[in-house]
């Protein structure tokens, strides 16, 4: 298994660490769950799971290898809500936009392909809208299924729970 090194030029980038440690500030007495490194390492393993257990269809990445695949997703997983400090900030802006925007130039500088670019920052803009298809799709249920809700302190004051339901570990 080849290592993820454009995945890592990102991780290590100084923009990328002011905008977890932005989040980060902003969520510090946040009760509902936070938008912090463990959640994207959550919603990479979860998205990449689903990929290998073929539980969504992504037929616009029949092009890439497998190496290449596990490093798009989990890059997604990691960028998908960079830009949620902006939203704290101006509560009329998309972080999901706002992530795809700040993405774009880390992606750029870490030596990812046109191809691989432009399906990433898609599956970032779109990772919000339920009714998404294809690699878009993954990335949205990865980021809703791969919450730890069951044991979750917020639990009752929860909005996703507000019907009583009982949150099931799914991955």
């Amino acid at each position: 298994m080849k290592e993820m090194t454009k995945l890592g030029k990102i991780l290590n980038s100084s923009p990328y660490q002011f905008y977890v440690d932005s989040i980060a500030q902003w969520e510090k007495k946040r009760m509902f769950c936070r938008h912090d490194r463990s959640h994207f390492l959550d919603t990479a393993r979860v998205a990449y799971i689903l990929f290998l257990e073929k539980a969504v269809a992504c037929p616009e990445l029949d092009s890439f290898g497998q190496d290449e695949i596990r490093e798009m997703i989990y890059t997604v997983g990691f960028l998908h809500d960079i830009g949620r400090y902006l939203e704290y900030e101006d509560p009329a802006k998309d972080h999901a936009q706002e992530s795809a925007r700040l993405a774009e130039p880390l992606l750029r500088d870490a030596g990812f392909p046109d191809d691989a670019c432009h399906l990433i920052l898609k599956a970032i803009s779109n990772h919000r809208k339920k009714n998404n298809q294809g690699f878009d799709l993954l990335i949205y249920r990865a980021d809703k299924e791969g919450r730890p809700c069951s044991h979750c302190d917020a639990l009752p004051q929860c909005k996703k729970f507000a019907a009583g339901e009982i949150p099931l570990v799914k991955y």
